[in-house]
């Protein structure tokens, strides 16, 4: 198996799932269980595609799987929008910071895809 720890996508990744459990739980009780479990199951999605695009050899399995780690990483992009646009991220700041860090794994996940679309 191949190691994950040292990629920075995968600490991206990581840092905003911890993040999105530590909020998630003070979202209003009607988004905690539709908007804060589509988030978290998102990024959580994000860590296995990760994983598994990382052990994968096969360069057209690598290029599907990037493919949906760019997609979920969009997605998680459009549920901070709707969390911060029904006040559930508990100010602007937060929204900002989470933003940039799902900003960042986007690229990340971007530029690893253009990579192996090169070979």
């Amino acid at each position: 198996m191949a190691q994950y720890s040292h990629l920075p996508i995968y600490n991206t990744a990581f840092i905003l799932l911890r993040e999105m459990y530590e909020r998630v739980p003070k979202f209003g009780k009607q988004y905690k269980y539709l908007l804060g479990e589509k988030i978290i199951g998102a990024n959580i999605e994000i860590i296995r595609l990760i994983l598994e695009t990382n052990n994968t050899r096969d360069a057209v399995k690598r290029k599907i799987l990037l493919e949906h780690l760019v997609w979920n990483s969009e997605s998680i992009i459009i549920f901070l929008r709707i969390a911060n646009e029904l006040k559930q991220l508990g100010g602007e700041k937060s929204y900002l910071y989470l933003l940039e860090k799902t900003v960042a794994l986007s690229k990340q996940a971007e530029g690893w895809r253009k990579s192996v679309s090169r070979i």
